[in-house]
């Protein structure tokens, strides 16, 4: 069998084996993050958030299709959408692995030799391995399992690469060799339509392009070249993703607004130019006989004709898609867009530290469309800082709040300190600990080395989470803590991976072996190591503590790491040749088999937390939060989780199409107000007291508070919305910088009380009745801004027609002091005319404590509606991103079983404390404190037999703990280390329950742990200083090792 034969056999087999195991890992419904709100798009052509996924939307959609024809299930929708995910999984694999096996060659035999048998045996098992390796690396197969558009960028830039290397591989004799590099160019020109990630290939590919036939080849040349294929990386952002749509405005604002043509015919001349261009390149590349000015106009053609994808977003935006994420119906609104403006920009190589203050305030006009001719209607707005407060390599210039207090823990000063700005070798350290240390190098050794939980990790410090693992004990407890007596969660965490550190140690065998033999085409792939890692490291200038784990982006580095772990087979198998003697076939069979324990190790370490086929937690709580609401309800929500998911469920499987979801972080712009305005599947439009007009661009972004009588009256919020903010009072003030203003912090919300009583506003069993919920503005609130603008008026305009809830995720901030007058009704808290009061709030939160529970609603949605994700059925990893999720039930169904105790329906609070352990069992929760909380109802009810098992398993797993923690000695001050002060709450809760059941029947853990507990408790209480805890803890955990004996 020839090369070619065995190259392709090798890189198919390793697809199927990839999408074998993907096709048992997808999820077979939406995910979550943005994979509801993809999916979705997918189905049904939406535009999604910037600066969209044109080409993954269109391919997707291409599988829904399939999937509508081949089954009725609606959730294989997404099954399809998620398993296309898996096919670019597998296909990137099966690209590493030719990627691999050329590069074997070239550094083997070099290019025109032919292989012996042996050989072949070894070029293939280099494939495999490196095929493997990339799919079973864990930040690949995360990706690879979910409707997002990583895997898809991922296989792009594979491909890329892949096209790039077999036009360097194939001699340069071959009239037809030049096409793969040009098609290596449109492979990443089409990877625009899904995420830019595949344009970091430019570097490498320019300095493959240098090596190519060359002679002499000089360090200098190398890094011209990259520095050449950097610079392309800008033209391409610069004149063609940016470049095209602000040439295209220009000429729309002159055939729109001067020559009166109609919308978008702006795009005519846009077109001719390119075309023109186009044709004198090729004209001009033919004349002079020159290939390399032609390749480069075709290929720029090309790189254009693959961004016309963008296309869909314009065409689509017009048809107006149920998600139509920020509206680029037009160019000025596409620009935009597709610069991502709404997510800011941070600094690079120079600019403001967190430290700084704005000392001015740029602004630029921006247009919108109005009618049928563009106008001025919104400002881009971007601040200005003095020079002083500049500096190089800005590392730290996040100016949130929440992140300047994380910033000053980096840079190792207490809470009570002051820090100043930053210095430029603090901004390097940063960027060698936090962003190169703990965001590049932990994600690598996580694919490399190991993982040590799934659990989510913020500090360097923090020993417990989400730190790289090795499972050599030595090493591991040289790094982390020691693994005497650990708990049995934490030794069985499904995502605690160990490698052995196998793929890294042949990673870098491979990676001397490929400098030793080809050095030249090593640095070329460092090169690719480099920019699709530290480079996008850098770019990105992550803050400290990031939504969640970021390692998806930098799966361009992994996957080239792995070909180095593929070539460990070769650089194994010449060393067994050269220094052992064994015969070539031989030696491949040998190299082969060492080498392939790495992915294999990989693949089986990983499988378990990689696998979500029988999980569906995404799709059904985001059921729970629609099934929580009346008829035709207006339901708002904050978070990524608790929309995208909602999204998902109901624009593919059409579960509660009557709810309208309103996301308040979307609210305060005018395109999401003007969408809310329409009848949306079974959702009726929503009504607004302002026109839409007066939210325009800019229009109400903030309307300040004016009252020269400093004396505020009580006004309906319908009348000062209709005749107050919704006129431009201050028409004719030119001192004035707004266009209206309101007089009363004192508001209240009109109820009509027979539609109260109609709509069940107002139960038979409510006292507290009122005709007026009032809204009191604090004192401090000198504007209304137009997110809390357009809140208002959908809760005035809406409220006697249609039920209203905030989910309990929401943030309480937004609730403008609503709480009291709130019904908690599952995860929704209703908005009534009833005065509840906040008796609650102080234990359960101002969110899941607002209010009053309607027990029977809430009762009925729990045990009748409500679903949990097959999580109470089959053992399997829980992420830890559905902990929101996960705390919002448990707090919802504790608080309904206490009041239900309360008003005496002991019952239902039993049988629903039953389901709560049902649905949260242990082999896939933590029992911690909420089963004791629990539990406690029980035990009030009388219940004890049926509590006991309960407690008496918070007491194992917690005394478990803490055994591990007395044993390695590494109880640190709270405010280091979170697990004891976890601890002391959960203990708090289980001391209370031993001393209610007064029953010693239990076991001698349950018993240690009540006794350890409570002597914890009494101490910390006591102690002052973080040293004295620390101490004091381990002392009394030493002291109570007698009750082991």
């Amino acid at each position: 069998m020839n090369f070619k034969k065995v190259s392709n056999l090798t890189g198919w087999l390793v697809f199927a084996i990839s999408f074998i195991v993907y096709f048992f890992s997808v999820e077979r419904t939406g995910s979550l993050w943005d994979c509801g709100e993809f999916i979705a798009g997918a189905y049904k052509l939406e535009v999604v958030h910037p600066p969209g996924a044109p080409l993954f939307i269109l391919v997707g959609r291409i599988f829904t299709i399939i999937a509508d024809a081949l089954s009725d299930n609606p959730a294989d929708i997404a099954f399809a959408v998620n398993l296309m995910s898996g096919i670019c999984g597998a296909f990137t694999a099966a690209f590493v692995a030719w990627v691999t096996i050329m590069l074997s060659k070239l550094a083997v035999m070099g290019r025109n030799q032919t292989p012996d048998n042996g050989q072949l045996l070894s070029l293939a098992g280099a494939g495999i391995v490196a095929g493997l390796a990339t799919a079973f690396s864990t930040s690949i197969w995360f990706s690879a399992v979910e409707g997002e558009v990583y895997a898809m960028s991922t296989f792009f830039t594979a491909m890329t690469f892949w096209a790039l290397i077999k036009w360097y591989y194939l001699p340069s004799e071959d009239n037809y060799t030049n096409r793969w590099l040009i098609f290596s160019i449109f492979s990443a020109g089409l990877s625009i339509g899904v995420h830019l990630l595949s344009l970091l290939t430019f570097p490498a590919l320019a300095v493959f392009v240098y090596l190519k036939g060359r002679e002499k080849v000089t360090i200098k040349g190398i890094f011209v070249a990259a520095g050449l294929g950097t610079l392309a990386i800008g033209l391409i952002q610069k004149l063609i993703i940016v470049g095209i749509p602000s040439l295209w405005l220009k000429f729309e604002l002159f055939t729109v607004n001067s020559l009166g043509l109609g919308v978008h015919s702006g795009i005519v001349p846009v077109i001719l130019i390119i075309a023109g261009l186009s044709f004198f390149g090729l004209k001009k590349a033919k004349e002079k006989g020159n290939p390399v000015l032609e390749a480069i106009v075709v290929s720029a053609m090309l790189v254009v004709v693959a961004y016309s994808t963008v296309g869909v977003v314009v065409v689509r935006a017009n048809a107006n898609t149920p998600i139509n994420m920020n509206q680029p119906s037009d160019v000025t609104r596409l620009l935009p867009y597709l610069n991502r403006e709404q997510y800011g920009e941070r600094p690079l190589l120079y600019g403001p530290s967190y430290k700084a203050s704005p000392i001015e305030l740029n602004k630029e006009d921006r247009y919108g469309l109005v009618g049928d001719e563009y106008k001025i209607v919104d400002q881009k707005t971007s601040y200005v800082y003095d020079s002083k407060d500049k500096g190089l390599f800005p590392r730290m210039s996040d100016t949130q709040a929440s992140r300047k207090s994380l910033y000053k823990q980096w840079r190792g000063y207490k809470s009570n300190e002051i820090d100043g700005k930053p210095s430029l070798a603090e901004n390097i350290g940063f960027f060698l600990r936090y962003q190169v240390g703990w965001m590049y190098w932990r994600y690598f050794m996580w694919n490399f080395s190991g993982r040590q939980t799934g659990d989510q990790g913020y500090y360097d410090w923090d020993e417990s989470d989400g730190n790289w693992y090795s499972g050599i004990g030595l090493i591991d407890e040289m790094r982390l803590h020691p693994e005497d007596n650990m708990p049995e969660r934490m030794k069985n965490d499904p995502y605690r991976n160990k490698y052995f550190m196998l793929p890294f140690i042949f990673g870098l065998v491979g990676l001397f072996f490929h400098f030793k033999n080809r050095s030249n085409e090593a640095l070329g792939l460092l090169g690719l190591f480099l920019i699709t890692g530290i480079g996008i490291i850098i770019y990105s200038n992550q803050p400290p503590s990031e939504p969640r784990e970021r390692d998806y982006v930098l799966v361009g580095s992994f996957f080239t790491f792995c070909i180095w772990i593929g070539m460990a087979v070769p650089a194994l198998v010449e060393a067994l040749k050269k220094r052992v003697n064994i015969a070539s076939t031989g030696a491949s069979v040998i190299g082969f088999a060492v080498i392939v324990t790495a992915p294999l190790v990989m693949g089986f370490q990983n499988f378990d937390d990689h696998s979500r086929m029988d999980q569906s937690g995404a799709r059904d709580y985001a059921v729970n939060f629609l099934e929580s609401c009346e008829p035709n309800a207006i339901i708002f929500t904050y978070g990524d989780n608790d929309t995208y998911p909602l999204w998902y469920v109901q624009e593919v499987e059409g579960i509660r199409t009557d709810v309208r979801v309103v996301n308040l972080s979307l609210i305060a712009v005018d395109w999401y107000i003007s969408q809310l305005r329409r009848k949306v599947n079974d959702s009726d439009p929503i009504k607004f007291t302002i026109p839409q007009e007066k939210y325009r661009g800019q229009l109400r972004n903030a309307t300040p508070y004016y009252n020269p009588n400093n004396q505020d009256s009580p006004r309906s919020l319908t009348d000062v919305l209709s005749n107050q903010i919704g006129q431009d009072l201050f028409r004719n003030n030119k001192q004035a910088s707004y266009a209206t203003f309101f007089n009363t912090r004192k508001l209240f919300i009109d109820i009509d009380a027979n539609k109260a009583l109609a709509n069940g506003l107002i139960l038979p069993t409510d006292t507290t009745v009122t005709s007026r919920i009032p809204i009191q503005l604090p004192e401090s609130k000198t504007y209304l801004i137009k997110d809390e603008l357009a809140l208002l008026d959908v809760i005035s305009s809406n409220i006697n027609d249609r039920p209203i809830y905030f989910s309990v995720t929401c943030r309480p901030e937004k609730m403008f002091g609503l709480n009291p007058f709130t019904r908690m009704e599952g995860l929704g808290l209703r908005i009534v005319p009833v005065f509840n009061g906040n008796s609650e709030s102080n234990l359960y939160g101002e969110m899941y404590g607002a209010g009053k529970v309607y027990t029977d609603k809430t009762y009925d949605n729990v045990m009748n509606k409500f679903r949990w994700g097959n999580f109470d059925k089959v053992d399997t990893h829980v992420n830890t991103s559905y902990g929101p999720s996960i705390q919002s039930l448990h707090f919802i169904m504790l608080r309904t079983i206490t009041n239900l105790v309360a008003e005496g329906q002991k019952e239902k609070a039993m049988k629903m404390c039953q389901k709560y352990f049902e649905v949260f069992p242990q082999m896939n929760f933590e029992y911690n404190y909420y089963q004791v909380a629990i539990a406690d109802q029980m035990v009030k009810m009388g219940e004890y037999s049926a509590a006991k098992p309960y407690l008496e398993a918070v007491a194992e797993e917690t005394i478990d703990n803490l055994d591990f923690f007395k044993t390695n000695g590494i109880l640190e001050a709270a405010e280091i280390n979170s697990q004891a002060d976890y601890m002391i709450r959960r203990g708090e809760l289980t001391e209370s329950q031993f001393e209610r059941l007064e029953d010693y029947g239990f076991s001698r853990d349950a018993l240690l742990a009540q006794k350890t507990l409570n002597d914890i408790i009494k101490s910390v209480k006591s102690s002052k200083q973080d040293d004295e805890y620390a101490s004091e803890l381990q002392r009394i955990l030493d002291d109570n090792s007698q009750l082991n004996q």
